[in-house]
């Protein structure tokens, strides 16, 4: 559990996606580029793959998670979109539990469950990235393949203002 008289917000950044599956790998590509460059004090940027539920547990060492994921939104393939998520409930009815696997569960799934056990962190980002494919390839499409740079500079870019603020 995290420190409460630590001054400065651990933030976690996660790669969410499958490697194997062309643009939804698009979370752990820019988890790459990230750890290539100098983080701030107190982030932490990872590649969760498809680790599902099996991270629910290690959320609760971060005040605020950055997810890194392709998402559906409208627009092009592409195409980047920032948001603050609200996790309004967990998951409280035992058959939908029961429906949840340990891997492939989604961010939603993934946030929910997390809430339920109380692990969630206070403040949850999405930076997304609409895919263009989603087949068995290790190749991003040149749309996403070109967003990657553009997501990492986002992500620094949040981590700024939301250091900024504590």
């Amino acid at each position: 559990m995290r420190d409460p008289e630590s001054v400065a917000p651990r933030i976690l950044v996660a790669g969410i996606g499958n490697r194997l599956r062309g643009d939804d790998g698009f979370g752990p590509r820019v988890v790459d580029l990230l750890l290539s460059q100098k983080l701030p004090a107190g982030v932490e940027a990872r590649d969760f793959g498809l680790a599902g539920l099996i991270i629910a547990t290690e959320l609760s060492e971060y005040d605020i998670a950055i997810f890194l994921d392709s998402a559906k939104f409208e627009g092009k393939p592409g195409s980047l979109q920032r948001s603050r998520l609200k996790v309004e409930a967990g998951i409280d009815d035992p058959a939908e539990l029961a429906r949840l696997t340990l891997h492939e569960v989604g961010l939603e799934g993934l946030l929910k469950f997390s809430k339920s056990i109380g692990t969630l962190p206070e403040r949850i980002y999405l930076i997304g990235c609409k895919p263009k494919i989603l087949v068995p390839t290790l190749e991003l499409s040149p749309e996403v393949k070109s967003a990657v740079e553009e997501a990492a500079s986002m992500v620094m870019d949040t981590l700024g203002k939301l250091l900024s603020e504590s």
